[in-house]
């Protein structure tokens, strides 16, 4: 469940999360595994008060489809910066 306030809420069987494979750097383990999520939400078949629905159907955002879907992806990101160096120091050597 998502609380969005006190007095509203979204039940766990309103939206969808779906484990995908993410897209971008990161090697052979990024095409094996599953490191990336979808969130989807339909405004329109929710349980929200009718003026959450009005709200968030007005606003103009990219998360929002033209049919009144939410879509989130959130993604790990791997890159050789992110991944811990061998050795001391800034050059990668030892002193």
């Amino acid at each position: 469940m998502i609380v969005i306030s006190r007095h509203v809420a979204i039940p766990d069987g309103e939206f969808e999360i779906t484990a995908i494979r993410a897209q971008g750097a990161g090697g052979q383990h990024v095409n094996k595994t599953s490191t990336a999520i979808h969130l989807r939400f339909d405004i329109r078949a929710s349980s929200l008060p009718e003026y959450y629905k009005e709200r968030l159907l007005a606003a103009s955002h990219h998360l929002i489809s033209s049919d009144g879907v939410i879509v989130i992806k959130a993604q790990e990101y791997r890159s050789q910066e992110t991944e811990p160096r061998s050795g001391a120091g800034p050059a990668g050597g030892s002193d």
